[in-house]
């Protein structure tokens, strides 16, 4: 079974001869004088999506398909003050008030923002702060892509039918983009996620920003990356500096475990590479194993040191990072 809609209502005055009627629709005249067009749309051809209103909502999977969930993030009050969220929200800021230009020159208004660096470096804390702005201005609508359960041919038919309410801007959030093939140490570079990200299907009805993370940017293809229209700006989110290592050593820190040696060796060369996630564990294991902070920094830095040391013995077997290829 299907219905009719109308498809075009004029005046009789402006039916022209030479007018084209399409094959497939009716017509026939109001009792006002109005020449009306009737096309019949088959129920199996009509999709119903989701209805995209104004806040932050992440896609989930379920048995009838994909639905949207409102969502909100936690709030890391200590380690927003440590991430540089300004460097994404400036440039989303300057996109949204550049809007008319791309409808000027006659392009869609996309714009894709990478956040690349090591795990645990702030790369969330920087996407929740920036969804919590975004999300509460009343006509921007958030959406959050788990890239690890929904897969980007499944992504982009669902917000292709999506219906749009008070909805005039939209980011789209996909953490740990690409996926990893471990065996290769290659990124999966599918033909939807390329589409996707190129609007090629007119996916995105409304000016769209697509800010996505990654903690392997040496892995990433080029044809993501290496191209504008994909991700025009990259952003690196690195660890923290000492004087921060030391600031947020001292915040975790609720019962005075440390000494200033402590603070010292945390914020010296040695402890560059350690995250937030770092410094928490180091108070965590002091206080369950009874051992001093400055040993178990010690044995920490050995652990990172081991870990690079291995993961770049894989690399020259020719099982890691420089054996990836790039796809078209």
């Amino acid at each position: 079974m299907g219905h009719f809609v109308v498809s075009k209502v004029t005046g009789m005055d402006d039916v022209k001869e030479g007018d084209r009627i399409e094959e497939s629709d009716f017509s026939c005249l109001t009792d006002q004088g109005n020449f009306v067009q009737l096309k019949y749309v088959d129920e199996d051809d009509v999709v119903e999506g989701e209805e995209a209103k104004p806040g932050i909502f992440s896609m989930v999977k379920t048995m009838a398909g994909i639905k949207l969930e409102r969502t909100e993030f936690t709030k890391d009050d200590v380690l927003k003050d440590f991430v540089n969220t300004k460097a994404v929200t400036e440039k989303i800021d300057k996109f949204f008030v550049a809007i008319p230009r791309y409808e000027k020159y006659g392009v869609f208004a996309k714009r894709g923002v990478l956040l690349y660096g090591p795990a645990g470096t702030g790369k969330t804390t920087m996407i929740a702060e920036t969804a919590r702005k975004y999300g509460a201005d009343e006509e921007t609508f958030v959406l959050i892509w788990h890239t690890d359960k929904i897969e980007a041919g499944d992504v982009k038919d669902f917000i292709k039918h999506l219906k749009y309410v008070g909805v005039k801007k939209m980011i789209l959030i996909a953490e740990d983009i690409g996926g990893i093939e471990i065996d290769q140490a290659r990124i999966r570079s599918e033909s939807a996620l390329l589409s996707l990200l190129d609007n090629q299907e007119a996916t995105f009805k409304v000016p769209v920003i697509i800010l996505a993370t990654t903690n392997y940017p040496e892995n990433f293809m080029g044809n993501l990356t290496n191209r504008p229209n994909r991700f025009d700006d990259k952003i690196k989110v690195g660890y923290p500096k000492g004087e921060h290592r030391a600031q947020l050593l001292k915040f975790y820190d609720k019962e005075d475990l440390c000494t200033e040696s402590t603070f010292t060796l945390i914020a010296s060369k040695k402890c560059d590479e350690f995250s937030p996630a770092h410094l928490r564990e180091v108070i965590i294991r002091s206080a369950i194993y009874d051992m001093k902070p400055d040993d178990v920094i010690k044995d920490m830095v050995k652990e990172v040191e081991d870990f690079n040391r291995n993961f770049e013995e894989k690399a020259k077997r020719g099982m890691g990072l420089s054996n990836f290829e790039y796809d078209d």
